[in-house]
């Protein structure tokens, strides 16, 4: 009987060695996935979030009061005379942070966010007005207010209205947005500002016809990619046209761009250096380009798109940022 155990025993299949460690180079993985997972829940920021007691409907409203997350924005432009606002008239953050344009900056005292967010929503009820768009005359530019409540942007348009006899509803709530956006000025008129710096910019390029050729611009310097690329990827291919030589199209100059691009902190001094200025004319390879170096808003750093606004527009389109053409 003990032979035949021995037998028996000696005869039952051993599994590989190749199996164990397999299994056990699964269960490390496994581990090391937990635990990649649980740092990243760990490190997860939560944004602040603020309320409001909508007195009208007795609800709460939130907002945001990270500090690159923008409550309230004003914007201008969107007329079809031909006008371009490379950044936002304004742009208050929701630690009550502001910015006018891309040159000033300031903030509110802790709790004047609060009292103008308060005024907005329960004073002038924009939350629940029954239409956004208050323009009559397309031609002309308007102020375009963008309000991010309850976790979505809201748009308003303020121009010219009432040419054509609108309903007392529809006033009623165009005198109140007007209203609304003086309040919001009046808001940043009692602070005190200085001037914006920011860290990352962006580069806007477009073909020129109209430099002197007799002048000497300085010379594209980066060989990360060409100006030709660059104005190419944020404007188009200049269609070719026989009967003028000027082939300027509307891009950069009256519209925006479908497209811009963020420079590194070289490319930015080395662009910088040779320009003398945020600004102004180069020239590559017998060919001339308007260049701007415009400073990235906070959000938009985080977002990698730029808050700009041009003619024959009736809406906000962001610009999407990219690195390369």
């Amino acid at each position: 009987m003990r032979q035949l155990a021995q037998k028996i025993t000696s005869t039952q299949p051993r599994m590989p060695r190749s199996f164990f460690l397999i299994a056990l180079s699964s269960l490390c993985l496994l581990l090391l996935a937990l635990g990649l997972v649980a740092c990243d829940t760990g490190d997860a920021k939560q944004k602040q979030i603020k309320t409001i007691q909508q007195a009208k409907t007795n609800k709460q409203v939130t907002y945001s009061a990270d500090p690159q997350d923008v409550v309230i924005r004003t914007l201008y432009g969107g007329g079809l005379k031909g006008s371009l606002s490379l950044s936002p008239v304004l742009s208050i953050y929701g630690d009550g942070t502001y910015i006018l344009g891309t040159e000033r900056t300031g903030k509110l005292a802790p709790d004047a966010l609060q009292q103008l967010l308060d005024a907005l929503v329960n004073t002038y009820d924009l939350p629940d007005f029954s239409q956004k768009q208050f323009i009559d005359i397309q031609d002309l530019n308007a102020t375009y207010l963008q309000l991010a409540l309850n976790n979505q942007q809201t748009e308003f348009a303020y121009g010219s209205f009432g040419h054509y006899q609108p309903k007392a509803q529809e006033l009623d709530e165009y005198t109140r947005l007007g209203k609304a956006l003086t309040a919001i000025n009046n808001a940043i008129n009692a602070t005190s500002s200085q001037p914006y710096k920011a860290s990352t910019y962006a580069l806007l390029a477009r073909r020129t016809f109209s430099a002197d050729p007799q002048r000497d611009y300085p010379s594209w310097p980066l060989s990360d990619y060409t100006l030709e690329q660059a104005a190419t990827y944020e404007c188009g291919s200049i269609p070719p046209n026989e009967n003028t030589p000027n082939l300027e199209t509307p891009c950069l100059k009256f519209t925006i761009p479908s497209h811009a691009l963020l420079l590194n902190q070289g490319q930015y001094q080395t662009i910088v250096s040779s320009l003398n200025s945020n600004s102004g004319t180069m020239s590559e390879a017998g060919l001339y380009y308007t260049l701007t170096l415009r400073p990235l808003l906070p959000d938009e750093a985080q977002t990698k798109a730029l808050a700009m606004f041009g003619s024959q527009q009736t809406q906000f389109t962001p610009v999407p940022l990219a690195t390369t053409p």
